[in-house]
């Protein structure tokens, strides 16, 4: 007789957690955080040292954006846009990304850097043109 009503209780605690948003990612260890805001791709430093390194994603602004990780010596406000998509050509050697990050969306990404120049960009149809864009050196 409880058979049912347990089995009942069980299917909604199973369906109240398949609907809840995953976890944010942990940022509170990595070594930069980027932050993406309507037209902005704001890195707290300017400068990492080469090596493994852990990049948190935080995205505050009202709409979906990305973060593209490019090494390049291309100036970040000078890389060439695809007129027919208007994304930015990945110039240079694509290290990692964060594609479709949600608002109030955080994410993570581990990469292994070598010296040189980088660019971040967001390059959803027409944001890196507005200005979502930087640039840092790793040392």
């Amino acid at each position: 007789m409880l058979k049912a009503p347990i089995a009942l209780m069980t299917a909604g605690i199973v369906g109240l957690a398949a609907c809840q948003a995953a976890p944010k990612a942990d940022i509170t260890s990595t070594q930069m955080v980027i932050d993406l805001s309507d037209y902005r791709v704001t890195p707290n430093l300017q400068t990492l040292k080469a090596g493994k390194a852990k990049i948190g994603v935080r995205n505050t602004a009202g709409m979906v954006h990305e973060v593209v990780l490019l090494k390049t010596d291309t100036a970040a406000d000078k890389l060439q846009v695809d007129g027919g998509s208007a994304k930015a050509k990945e110039e240079g050697t694509k290290v990692a990304s964060v594609l479709n990050l949600g608002s109030g969306g955080v994410a993570a990404m581990d990469v292994d850097l070598t010296p040189g120049s980088y660019v971040l960009i967001c390059n959803i149809a027409g944001h890196y043109q507005l200005g979502m864009r930087s640039a840092f050196k790793v040392e």
